[in-house]
């Protein structure tokens, strides 16, 4: 996994599971990474003040951030889908 897809996956993941505790070894287990490389992502977002690396939650900025990527992917998703028809 590049370091890119890693960080983006970090802020979707967070995203999803912005209601339940989140740790380097959770986050990894569902990204497919170590810990170790959980905590250079999230330590790369902290610096951005997308995250609080320490808590593995994501900041308010990071939250609108993650909110408009995901949104983002859904609309690409919806229009390249073929079972989505032309208004």
């Amino acid at each position: 996994m590049t370091h890119e897809a890693l960080v983006l996956g970090l802020l979707e993941l967070l995203l999803t599971l912005a209601d339940r505790p989140a740790t380097a070894g959770r986050l990894g287990a569902r990204l497919g990474v170590s810990p170790l490389r959980v905590a250079e992502g999230l330590i790369h977002l902290e610096r951005r003040g997308l995250v609080d690396a320490g808590k593995a939650r994501l900041t308010l900025h990071g939250l609108a951030i993650a909110t408009a990527l995901r949104a983002a992917r859904e609309e690409e998703r919806a229009r390249t889908s073929p079972h989505v028809r032309a208004a």
